[in-house]
């Protein structure tokens, strides 16, 4: 495997980690905003689908291809590299682990549907106070629901839909101890088993670090309800950036980005020429 680590960091290189994820994407913001559009518009054409199921799994699906796009975006940066279609664009072994995932989060959810199905109706409830959505039509029909009308879809689609999701699929990889999974298998192409044995050992000599990463999570999750989860339009690439942070600092030894200025002349290199 071509990762060094992993390895012991500081206490608090979860705080450095977030300055350097930020500062990865304040440095591409045309590709950043652009992959940031095309993610929007799958999520909405993915939520479009009529059976509900599918629509849950297809939404799913797109988050951790969503933040692999974003672990690429933020090498690009660090390498001082164009962030162009065929660097971000997911392979089929990304489209294989992102299924997986979705997979796994589809049975939890399943699991937890009577929770999950009070905070939809909260949802709802709010959605019909604030005069958005009305279940009876004016001639006493049914409406249909909510997500298939063009113009509050979006609305529920970037908010409550997407930002659940986004913290689901981030509170699933820290709570199994696979953070470090997914920017290794985007960067590497390393088998799974032995990605996921190294993720789960680098909890263990990265306690706080992590449960600096943790406390995030939770305030992020306070967050997504605040905003109706309208703060997934900055989660999807920052927290893409920030597993590509956390990883460099712990598998490979190096705890700040590339400076910019000084590669930028130099010849375009793979992840693994680079060092990752």
């Amino acid at each position: 495997m071509p990762a060094l680590g992993p390895r012991e960091t500081e206490p608090d290189a979860w705080i450095r980690w977030h300055k350097e994820a930020v500062a990865l994407l304040v440095r591409r913001p045309v590709p950043v905003i652009a992959w940031l559009t095309v993610c929007v518009v799958l999520f909405y054409i993915g939520n479009r689908t009529s059976w509900q199921p599918l629509r849950a799994a297809s939404v799913l699906f797109l988050v951790p291809l969503s933040l692999m796009a974003f672990i690429r975006v933020a090498w690009c940066a660090d390498y001082s590299r164009r962030a162009g279609i065929w660097e971000i664009t997911p392979t089929n072994r990304d489209c294989m682990l992102a299924i997986g995932v979705a997979a796994v989060l589809f049975a939890v959810g399943g699991a937890l549907s009577p929770m999950l199905q009070s905070f939809a109706d909260t949802f709802r409830e709010l959605v019909e106070v604030l005069g958005l959505y009305s279940p009876i039509l004016a001639d006493g029909d049914l409406a249909p629901d909510p997500l298939r009308y063009t113009l509050l879809g979006p609305f529920l689609v970037i908010g409550g839909v997407v930002g659940l999701a986004v913290s689901a699929c981030l509170v699933f990889l820290i709570a199994f101890g696979q953070w470090f999974a997914l920017p290794m298998l985007v960067l590497h192409q390393t088998p799974l088993p032995p990605s996921m044995a190294s993720s789960a050992r680098a909890y263990q000599i990265n306690p706080v670090p992590m449960l600096g990463l943790a406390g995030v999570m939770l305030i992020t999750l306070l967050l997504v309800m605040a905003t109706l989860g309208w703060v997934s339009l900055v989660m999807i690439p920052f927290f893409g950036a920030l597993l590509y942070t956390s990883y460099r600092d712990v598998f490979l030894g190096r705890e700040e980005n590339q400076p910019a200025a000084a590669i930028e002349g130099s010849e375009e290199v793979s992840p693994q020429e680079s060092g990752i």
